[in-house]
């Protein structure tokens, strides 16, 4: 339980920082976070039997959000989305093994599937915190690149 409310509070607070602080793309990843956690809370298994099997639905919207992210990487002017894009690869990749070992313990598959929030989660503090830093160093901080469509 207190891994649980130590997430949340680590999600709002990063969540309504990027949307209050952020540019563009941090913003949009904070909006693809929530999306994701909402898809992931409607799509997830009953919690009885929660990754006693492929988590279907956790894996669909992980893999959305990797879609996204990799959108974001491709147009952004920033860096931080292809560190983030790939720990969402790792993420969608982390629920295969139970398709090739089904005797893999569901508490390992949970976590495994769960741990790399953490990371993209302080990545997004960090990728905010420095778009805060370049407005006040350059007065400015362009969004997207000179051959993204935006």
């Amino acid at each position: 339980m207190v891994r649980h409310l130590l997430f949340l509070g680590l999600f709002l607070t990063t969540c309504l920082y990027a949307f209050l602080r952020g540019g563009v793309p941090e913003r949009l990843a904070a909006g693809i976070f929530v999306l994701g956690l909402a898809a992931t809370m409607t799509l997830s298994g009953a919690f009885v039997q929660r990754f006693g099997s492929l988590e279907v639905g956790i894996f669909l919207a992980d893999l959305g959000m990797l879609i996204l992210l990799v959108w974001i990487a491709m147009y952004a002017e920033r860096f931080w989305p292809i560190w983030m894009s790939a720990m969402q690869v790792i993420q969608v990749l982390s629920h295969l093994p139970i398709l090739l070992v089904p005797e893999i313990l569901p508490e390992a598959y949970g976590a495994v599937v769960a741990i790399w929030s953490y990371p993209m989660l302080i990545l997004l503090i960090i990728a905010t915190w420095r778009h805060q830093n370049r407005l006040k160093t350059c007065g400015t901080d362009r969004s997207w690149s000179d051959f993204s469509l935006q």
